[in-house]
């Protein structure tokens, strides 16, 4: 597993912050590797740490994050079982409807950081978003490629 350091998590290409709000996102692998690719309807655990923000749907596959402005916001993706040999990782971000990314917030991957990506909530208004994840069994099979369509709120 790769560490990633403070410097490697600044999206403005300053060093030493970590951006303000960070999703965690949980993939069951076997789960994936029984229905194949495409968009998924279960085996997706999103989580936050914006519940005091009003983030809604913890632990569940549309969560809606609510930040501030002008935040950044940090994406991670990790198999349910470490143990497995199966790996997940981020190939994309697009948004289906609202602008709460903008152009210039869009997400991108952090270089040098393993499978972190990194946002910023450039306008007010909410927005649904599609994460592509590639899911690769340790014992074979696969890739497959997943998606689904969280939201986001900025205020």
């Amino acid at each position: 597993m790769t560490t990633a350091t403070v410097q490697d998590h600044a999206a403005d290409g300053t060093s030493g912050r970590f951006p303000q709000t960070q999703v965690a996102i949980a993939i069951d692998t076997a789960y994936v590797g029984s229905v194949g690719s495409g968009t998924i309807g279960a085996g997706v655990y999103m989580m936050d740490n914006q519940v005091q923000q009003g983030s809604q749907s913890e632990g569940q596959l549309e969560l809606t994050t609510q930040c501030p402005v002008g935040q950044q916001i940090g994406f991670t993706v990790y198999p349910i079982d470490l143990g497995s040999g199966d790996t997940v990782v981020i190939t994309g971000f697009n948004v289906s409807g609202g602008d709460v990314f903008g152009s210039s917030g869009y997400p991108k991957k952090q270089a040098g950081s393993g499978n972190y990506w990194v946002g910023k909530a450039q306008n007010q208004g909410s927005q649904t978003y599609q994460i592509q994840v590639q899911v690769t069994p340790g014992q074979g099979g696969g890739p497959y490629y997943i998606n689904w369509d969280p939201f986001i709120t900025a205020v």
